[in-house]
């Protein structure tokens, strides 16, 4: 897996409380639970990562990261394949790719963006993302995004008729009349709904449509794409090798969204973009409402994507609290790459204790 010379690595699990409340058409999410993870090099430096896996999307629990972390150990630092599909694998691949990346740039004094791209970019767009309640709640955050200097909000549909989405989205059209609207629809609806969702959502002027038919309904959403009268952006269809295939053969999305907590890493990421633009998609980058460490993550590979779409990276302020002294949040609707080599982030001891439901358990290499 690397050439450096690594000790240790170790671990600490967490939870996060959330700002409020958040519901999506996936669920509801008020506590974000997690893996903290750091490898030490010979010379006493940490890359650090996280695995924050979404129970709600099917990618398992933290617990499932922790019980890989106890039965592979540091053996992990040699090879992830022998993880498969295993509850928490992606998580803990993204998190050991973040990791090592981290020690890689802090050795050559850059930032992990550089690691991928010549000119990586100094800031990128962020949208706001907006998720479920009534439209007067819904157009209020609107306007406090826009105060806050956005110019890119996303709501979440899907999540109750089709109806109730349409009076949400014109209550928000009606408060932010200058701002550019998006939609996720977190696979909620079928082709036939998204059809009638065309219909009803098209006067609102809307950018673009996030994965509104389910991930393994690459045809379905091939024509749903054939007949929009906005963007349409695959999220969890690009989940899998065998989705991701198809998509690209179909042309079936005009964009495709990166995770790197879904997808396991930035470097799956970085790959799925540069075959996404052989076939003329385009890529934005988001989080999973991770910790400020993986705001971090997605953030260099926004930074290094060939793209000023906005990105989705603007989940910190749903956080109650974080594992770094201070968490990752835009400015004016911009995220600026941090300065410093390596990720640019590091755990905080006494905001990590704080929201720790673990120790630190670490191994030794060849342990």
């Amino acid at each position: 897996m690397t050439d450096l010379q690594l000790r240790a690595l170790r671990w600490r699990p967490f939870a996060l409380p959330m700002s409020a409340r958040f519901q999506a058409a996936s669920g509801v999410l008020d506590t974000r639970e997690g893996v903290l993870l750091q490898i030490e090099d010979g010379d006493g430096r940490y890359g650090t990562g996280e695995a924050s896996p979404m129970p709600a999307m099917g990618g398992g629990t933290a617990a499932d990261v922790v019980a890989l972390l106890k039965e592979h150990g540091a053996s992990l630092l040699d090879g992830t394949d022998h993880l498969g599909s295993a509850p928490g694998a992606a998580a803990l691949r993204c998190a050991l790719d973040v990791a090592m990346l981290d020690l890689r740039a802090d050795a050559g004094d850059r930032p992990i963006a550089a690691l991928f791209s010549e000119e990586p970019a100094p800031w990128v767009h962020v949208n706001a993302v907006i998720g479920g309640g009534p439209p007067e709640e819904v157009a209020t955050y609107g306007r406090e995004a826009m105060d806050a200097g956005y110019a890119v909000l996303k709501l979440k549909v899907g999540l109750a008729s089709l109806e109730e989405d349409t009076a949400r989205v014109a209550a928000l059209r009606e408060a932010c009349p200058e701002a550019t609207i998006r939609l996720d629809a977190n696979c909620a609806w079928d082709e036939d709904t998204t059809l009638r969702a065309f219909e009803a959502l098209y006067r609102y002027r809307i950018e673009l449509l996030e994965q509104p038919t389910a991930p393994d309904d690459i045809e379905g959403l091939a024509r749903v794409r054939e007949k929009a009268p906005m963007r349409i952006a695959a999220d969890e269809s690009v989940d899998t090798p065998e989705r991701f295939e198809r998509l690209l053969e179909l042309r079936a999305a005009d964009f495709i969204v990166l995770k790197p907590m879904f997808l396991g890493g930035i470097t799956p990421c970085v790959e799925q973009a540069e075959r996404a633009a052989e076939h003329s998609i385009s890529a934005f980058a988001t989080t999973t409402f991770d910790s400020s460490i993986g705001i971090a993550a997605s953030l260099h590979l926004a930074a290094a994507l060939p793209t000023d779409a906005a990105q989705g990276l603007g989940t910190g302020a749903h956080l109650g609290a974080d594992v770094t002294a201070g968490t990752l949040l835009p400015r004016a609707g911009r995220l600026a790459l941090p300065t410093a080599a390596g990720l640019g982030v590091a755990p905080d001891p006494q905001a990590l204790a704080e929201v720790a439901t673990a120790g630190w358990t670490e191994v030794a290499v060849g342990a």
